[in-house]
């Protein structure tokens, strides 16, 4: 997909390649059923079918509504849904940081807020390190770094600021004091630990859509 289209041309690209994805879908699904539209037999294979179908669609979809957020933005008036921890979802007003933005950005979306502070500063990413590895999601295994910084034991990610401090969405805090990581181990993120956080199923997918909404503001809340 191209970033640069017009809004407009972004539209009607995302009309166009859905119903070209419809109509190939409907006549793959219907070569497996007779003529009355009932599957012909065949269950086990229109199953495989239309769950790979389904797949294609949902990979489609994402990229499509990226790409519709990315040329429109999100909504200043309304709360968006935002994935966090365990299985909870949060949800956040776009450029608010208010309590529902500040637990989603601390249960479970830390490391979408690090990406877009260092995206915007440059300053540096830092994980806080629990005591003991989970070993869950493979993540200790073949991460590129040594046992006792294994990122399976990543339990916050933070930027550390010029001067030292730890900023997260609840502000600016001096090194072991944040809540819940008080006198935590911190070392600096690494390529391979990102990858490694990117290929958890235990970590969700940054929504930096909404992250980078919160920088500006957070960012005006510690000059003040």
């Amino acid at each position: 997909m191209n970033a640069t289209l017009t809004p407009v041309a972004a539209v009607h690209y995302a009309i166009t390649t859905y119903r070209s994805m419809y109509a190939r879908h409907f006549h793959e699904l219907n070569a497996l059923c007779d003529a009355d539209g009932v599957i012909d037999g065949a269950h086990d294979e229109y199953d495989d079918k239309r769950y790979e179908l389904a797949l294609e669609a949902d990979d489609l979809i994402d990229g499509i509504m990226a790409l519709l957020t990315e040329q429109f933005g999100l909504p200043t008036d309304r709360p968006v849904a935002v994935l966090g921890a365990n299985g909870f979802t949060y949800d956040v007003t776009p450029g608010l940081i208010d309590d529902a933005a500040r637990r989603a950005f601390t249960e479970g979306q830390c490391h979408a807020l690090a990406l877009a502070l260092t995206e915007m500063t440059g300053w540096p990413a830092t994980a806080l390190l629990t005591l003991e590895c989970s070993a869950l999601d493979e993540m200790c295994n073949d991460a590129g770094v040594e046992d006792d910084t294994c990122p399976c034991r990543i339990g916050h990610i933070v930027v550390t600021r010029p001067d030292g401090a730890h900023i997260d969405i609840d502000g600016a805090h001096a090194p072991g004091t944040i809540p819940d990581c008080e006198d935590a181990p911190a070392i600096p993120m690494t390529e391979e630990m990102w990858a490694a956080v990117r290929d958890a199923s235990t970590w969700r997918q940054a929504d930096l859509h909404v992250a980078r909404t919160l920088v500006t503001p957070l960012l005006a809340s510690l000059t003040t």
